[in-house]
């Protein structure tokens, strides 16, 4: 493009300015008056797509294309033909040592320069990368300084967002219990938090890859790769499996799962996910699952008692007034049972604390004098209490009614102890003495045959595989009750 194109009028708004600004009054002069080393500076920065101000003599006189213009903001078009230090004076002395270096003959170059600059009429930061450089003279000498000006403030700006976001990401990557990881489409680990090296002992470079997989155990194997193949088709990642705890040497129980990272066309490029710890999770449901088993079982038999005794109370009385009050005392003596049952994952039931629950319902410790229980600390399985609660009560309503405690001189001692059979096999021996019995109408008119004797002699052997005898005499009765101990019915000190 030739001069005159360029300073003639229609070329661009500054070739249009720069051709009408009145330069007589710098220190420049009339166009006319131009060194040609000034015109051919400005006939090409004119040209240029990129921000270029001319900064001409000591002065700095300020001569620049459309693109810079755009760059001045608000300061557009007051700067042409300004003094650059007068200009911009907020940077006057950043601009003064580039007029020094430059009419020197020398070289300044900035990348991402941070000034403040009052473009709109207020200070603002902005970032630029800088590059001056000097224009010669007629003589051979800088007569100006050439600067390129790109202004970066966006990019920066994002930049700095990007690290913020990924300093925030890192922190709560950090900060959280669950194993946090990213992972290409196919999943194949491309990075792995501090929590997942801490736990599986895997190093950064030891998971990437397929490496993770090390840390699976061989039996979710099989699970996880069919997890992955299927993600890419659903967009949807979850499953559960086992990871190596290096710290406790075994497996612990995990629920993956993951988001997908799509690209700007809305496809998978990446995963982004996290591993929860659920093994106590998983354990609570294992156990949930035995003690709802438990409970179905323990129904089952329950009902089976029930109907048991209704059969038996039935057969022994009749219906009637005396069998509501026989079925409701017996159906009372198992609700008992079921409150020590639903207490025991906390305490333990004990031979003692069971005989005396059946005691104090039917109002024996007013006699606590006349009663005498001795024996060590034994905690009865879940499976004998029922039953063996049942004679209990049987034994402790006959001595209420018919025996020992219905006379001032009777006496009831139950004593027990443990020891070891001759088969290597524990045993656990019970012995209820009613003393002082006297033989009259009360004692003539007891069911010492009945549901009791029955539930002794008969259903012990049956249920707990005891050895028993009833033995009634004229002042005496003497009932023992022997079953085997088996582990877990621990034996203390007799108390």
């Amino acid at each position: 493009m030739s001069e005159a194109c360029i300073f003639s009028a229609g070329c661009s708004e500054l070739a249009d300015l720069v051709r009408t600004y009145n330069w007589a009054e710098t220190p420049l002069g009339p166009i006319a008056d131009w060194p040609r080393s000034l015109v051919f500076a400005v006939s090409t920065l004119l040209q240029s797509p990129v921000p270029i101000v001319l900064l001409w003599g000591e002065d700095g006189i300020m001569i620049y294309n459309d693109a810079y213009s755009g760059f001045a903001g608000g300061r557009h078009p007051k700067l042409l033909g300004s003094k650059v230090r007068e200009g911009w004076p907020e940077v006057a002395d950043f601009n003064d040592n580039v007029m020094r270096v430059g009419l020197a003959g020398g070289t300044l170059s900035y990348k991402d320069q941070e000034l403040t600059l009052h473009r709109y009429g207020r200070p603002e930061p902005v970032w630029m990368n800088l590059d001056y450089s000097p224009v010669f003279g007629e003589d051979g000498r800088p007569a100006g300084v050439i600067a390129i000006v790109v202004e970066s403030t966006e990019r920066v700006l994002a930049e700095r967002r990007l690290r913020e976001s990924e300093e925030l990401f890192r922190s709560l990557a950090q900060g959280i219990p669950q194993l946090v990881w990213r992972a290409a489409i196919d999943g194949a680990c491309i990075w792995s938090s501090p929590q997942w090296h801490a736990y599986t002992g895997q190093t950064d470079a030891t998971s990437l890859g397929w490496g993770w997989l090390d840390a699976v155990h061989p039996d979710d194997y099989g699970v996880a790769e069919a997890a992955w193949r299927e993600a890419a088709a659903s967009g949807h990642l979850s499953f559960e499996h086992r990871l190596r705890n290096a710290a406790e040497e075994r497996f612990c129980w995990f629920q993956t799962r993951a988001a997908p990272v799509r690209d700007a066309q809305g496809r998978i490029v990446g995963w982004l996910g996290t591993s929860t710890d659920i093994d106590d999770l998983r354990q609570l449901q294992e156990r949930q699952q035995v003690m709802v088993a438990e409970l179905q079982h323990r129904t089952r038999n329950l009902l089976g008692v029930v109907r048991s005794i209704a059969k038996q109370t039935m057969a022994q009385t009749g219906p009637g007034e005396t069998f509501r009050e026989r079925f409701n005392d017996r159906l009372s003596a198992l609700s008992r049972v079921q409150g020590l049952l639903s207490r025991s994952d906390q305490e333990p039931i004990t031979l003692r604390s069971l005989i005396e629950t059946e005691l104090a319902a039917l109002d024996a410790p007013a006699m606590q004098e006349r009663i005498r229980l001795h024996g060590p600390v034994v905690r009865l399985r879940k499976a004998t209490v029922q039953t063996f609660a049942l004679a209990l009560h049987e034994l402790a309503t006959n001595a209420l009614k018919y025996g020992a405690l219905t006379t001032a001189h009777g006496r009831l001692r139950v004593t027990w102890r443990t020891y070891r059979a001759d088969d290597g096999g524990g045993r656990l021996l019970v012995e209820w003495v009613e003393e002082g019995l006297v033989r009259g109408p009360e004692l003539s008119d007891a069911p010492r045959g009945g549901y009791g004797r029955e539930l002794i002699e008969h259903a012990l052997p049956y249920a707990l595989k005891a050895t028993t005898s009833y033995e009634l005499g004229d002042t005496v009765l003497h009932c023992s009750i022997n079953i085997p101990l088996p582990e877990g019915e621990a034996a203390g000190s007799p108390v």
